[in-house]
């Protein structure tokens, strides 16, 4: 029995003297890399770290080295993986147990696996040897951590694509991509890879997009032009410039270019009510042109970049920016906003709201005239890397960004693509929008002319989209959103105006819609429906969505003192003939009253009912019928 005591004490002290020379050996090769990753010859130490762990296997720091220095050279982040889980396998209570958890978590979420990496996390706040002030600052990211882990797994359902080849070019990085209300034309920023310099682009959309063709020289220079916007019909862009060659205020400003004809018209600053000394960049234009949001770090902001607005006035200058406010802006970088041409729906770009991490995309919606809570637009359009831009087009179906993509080890991108998916409907945006467009001609020479077209939503009397016509070939296009019922007017000095309606309060067919619009000189004989005058059901009393129609003519005849005007009214043949004449009669007398009270002499004016004599179309439908009650003017 002591022999066998005996014998088994020699065996185990052979062993753990074994052991120890492994051990120690292992140790040797562990200094040995060390001293070489502080000289900077990181992949020399990689290979004496790979030595010392097959040396010995449970030598925990040897794996905590090698890992560290894996990730030194954005090497295999599965090999990463393997060393720090064999440090928390030999000792997951230790202090590079405790930062193994950390790294571990950092992988998986630079990797895109959130709900693992939120697991390695709470394990890491959780650790008995983490200090006060780090679990303090880790807990500050746990709720980013718990949203992107709840995000990934319950992603929204897209099949994002890259665009045509000849859109995203191998040699250059392309971003910040905008299209017009008609989908047309895409306008986005290019940047050769290995420049600085960024010029703006267009592509046309002939069943597929054009090669895009580079701006002219009135608009891109030698340096940079970038992160632009369009409005609508195409007709005016905004961009940022940061340089010396143009006139500035600060660091970079925003300029513009109009559309003249074919031509683009020099880039012009904004002038000081815009550009700040600071930084103004990132530019957004509401569908009209009339409204522009964009980035500044001013002060009096909330930190950082903030995201301000400024709006045209009928004057055609731009009035002092606002900050959007706290629920839009936080201490950290806001950016990248982009208002949608339904006119409420604003997706933008943040780092200070809660998400995935860096900048995600956010959205808010202009309701009762605030802005809602930013709503993270989840995962996979945002994702562990920047997501700096989105253009959701009018019908609100279809999604284009620009993605940064990250290959071999640099940290950071080397590639930047547009991208489209199709918009899932659990992305909730708010309301869709269309277009309406065409060109406007005289009525007469049938010659197109420049004229104001303007949209006004009748219940707010609020203009909400204007627009001028193309001077070269007429040409116009103005958005229209879901949910509003409008008056359309097309004006231009020495012409009558055009009324049109609009009724989108319940729209289901939302197609676009050709419109050619002809105007009529101020000549004698020339009649005129007004087609937003509107009363109560059999009554002659006005509805308030009058008022804009009414306005209109008022406008009309006080520019134009000479006028005088028959005033004539129309009824379908829904009761007697002779309760429509007296109906009718007594609707043009409410009208005639409207313009008197407004200051309008009665002698100007005439108000002829002409009953159910005078239909437009037939009375056997109801769209007939509403096309024959209806008030018109014919000058005198």
């Amino acid at each position: 029995m002591r022999l066998l005591l005996l014998s088994l004490l020699i065996f185990i002290g052979i062993g753990l003297n074994a052991q120890s020379k492994k051990t120690d050996k292992a140790m040797a090769l562990v200094q040995e890399a060390m001293l070489l990753e502080s000289g900077m010859d990181v992949d020399g130490a990689i290979k004496l770290y790979e030595k010392a762990v097959k040396t010995d296997p449970e030598l925990q720091v040897a794996w905590y080295q090698y890992g560290n220095a894996l990730r030194k050279t954005a090497g295999n982040s599965d090999e990463q993986i393997l060393c720090f889980k064999n440090v928390l396998r030999i000792d997951n209570s230790s202090k590079n147990g405790l930062k193994a958890l950390n790294s571990l978590s950092s992988i998986y979420y630079n990797q895109g696996v959130f709900d693992t990496s939120l697991i390695y996390f709470e394990q890491y706040i959780n650790h008995p040897k983490i200090h006060p002030k780090s679990k303090s600052a880790a807990l500050l990211e746990m709720p980013n951590k718990e949203f992107a882990a709840k995000a990934y797994l319950h992603p929204l359902k897209i099949d994002p694509y890259p665009l045509i080849d000849w859109i995203n070019e191998g040699n250059s990085l392309q971003y910040f991509p905008i299209l017009t209300g008609d989908e047309k034309k895409m306008l986005f920023t290019r940047r050769n890879k290995g420049s600085q310099n960024e010029d703006l682009y267009i592509s046309l959309y002939i069943g597929n997009w054009q090669k895009p063709e580079k701006l002219p020289s009135t608009i891109n220079s030698n340096e940079a032009e970038g992160t632009a916007t369009l409005s609508a019909d195409g007709n005016t862009i905004v961009c940022s410039y940061c340089g010396d060659v143009r006139e500035n205020f600060g660091n970079c400003d925003l300029y513009y270019s109009n559309l003249n004809g074919k031509e683009w018209s020099k880039l012009q600053n904004l002038g000081p009510q815009i550009n700040s000394e600071t930084h103004e960049s990132q530019p957004s234009l509401s569908a009209d042109g009339r409204t522009l949001f964009f980035v500044s770090d001013r002060q009096g902001g909330f930190g950082g970049l903030d995201i301000y607005v400024s709006y045209k006035n009928e004057g055609g200058t731009w009035g002092n920016p606002t900050n959007l406010g706290y629920l839009i802006n936080t201490t950290e970088n806001e950016g990248s906003p982009y208002f949608h041409p339904n006119g409420t729906s604003l997706f933008f770009s943040s780092k200070g709201h809660i998400g995935m991490g860096g900048y995600d995309l956010f959205l808010s919606e202009w309701e009762n005239d605030n802005w809602t809570e930013p709503r993270n637009l989840g995962y996979p359009i945002n994702d562990q890397n920047n997501q700096l831009s989105l253009f959701v087009n009018a019908k609100g179906d279809k999604g284009y960004y620009s993605k940064e993509e990250f290959t071999g080890a640099t940290p950071t991108s080397n590639q930047s693509r547009i991208w489209t998916f199709d918009v899932p409907p659990e992305l909730k945006l708010g309301h869709r929008s269309n277009y309406v467009k065409g060109k406007v001609f005289d009525n007469i020479s049938k010659k197109p002319i420049s004229a104001s077209l303007k949209l006004v939503n009748i219940e707010t009397d609020k203009t909400v989209g204007q627009v001028a016509s193309n001077q070269l070939n007429g040409s116009y296009l103005v958005m229209l959103a879901e949910g509003a019922e409008y008056a359309f007017y097309a004006e231009t000095p020495g012409y009558l105006f055009k009324s049109i309606s609009f009724n989108y309060t319940e729209k289901k067919d939302f197609e676009p819609i050709e419109l050619d619009i002809y105007l009529d000189p101020i000549i004698k004989g020339i009649t005129v429906e007004l087609n937003n005058i509107y009363f109560q059901s059999g009554k002659a009393i006005l509805l308030n969505k009058s008022r804009t129609e009414l306005n209109k003519l008022y406008e009309l005849m006080a520019k134009n003192p000479t006028l005088k005007i028959e005033l004539g009214g129309h009824t379908d043949n829904t009761g007697s003939e002779e309760n429509n004449l007296k109906l009718s009669q007594k609707r043009v007398e409410a009208v005639k009253s409207f313009l008197v009270k407004k200051g309008i002499a009665s002698k100007r004016m005439i108000g002829k009912g002409y009953g159910e004599s005078k239909p437009k179309s037939s009375n056997d439908t109801a769209d007939g019928r509403n096309q024959n009650r209806r008030v018109e003017f014919t000058v005198l």
